[in-house]
């Protein structure tokens, strides 16, 4: 898994729930700090981590900002996507997921990065429990991406 202080390696990939929409990590960040989470292929292991993301005041942190969620299985992601109110991508054959070294065979099969405006990564964590992810980091990582 890459660290705080690591390349945060661009991708090119399409929204699960509409095909024709792409998103690119690099633009994304000429806006401002990017919260990228790599989600579980188990629905109900990677629901609850876009659910606490998507549950974040973010404005209250930073004025613009990115989040993407990231997965391998299409069909999971298309419903994962519903009501979530950021794009859940597509990672056909986990290429983008292998780049950042989450091991989705292993217990920690889920990630969160923020990447600041040079793509950088200012805060990593993997872990199998959303309820581990410690939101308060996220938080000050995204708000420390934007000085």
């Amino acid at each position: 898994m890459l660290e705080a202080g690591d390349p945060a390696p661009d991708f090119y990939l399409p929204a699960a729930d509409d095909p024709g929409a792409e998103y690119m990590l690099s633009a994304a960040a000429d806006a401002g700090p990017v919260v990228v989470a790599f989600v579980s292929d188990v629905e109900s292991t990677a629901r609850p981590l876009l659910k606490r993301l998507a549950g974040v005041e973010w404005a209250q942190v930073v004025d613009r900002l990115s989040v993407f969620g990231i997965g391998t299985d299409e069909d999971a992601l298309a419903r994962l996507a519903e009501g979530v109110p950021f794009p859940v991508l597509y990672d056909r054959g986990g290429y983008v997921t292998d780049l950042y070294g989450v091991d989705q065979t292993s217990r920690s099969d889920q990630a969160v990065v923020v990447a600041d405006s040079r793509c950088v990564i200012r805060f990593a964590w993997d872990g199998a429990d959303a309820a581990e992810l410690p939101l308060e980091a996220v938080q000050s990582a995204v708000a420390e991406a934007t000085e």
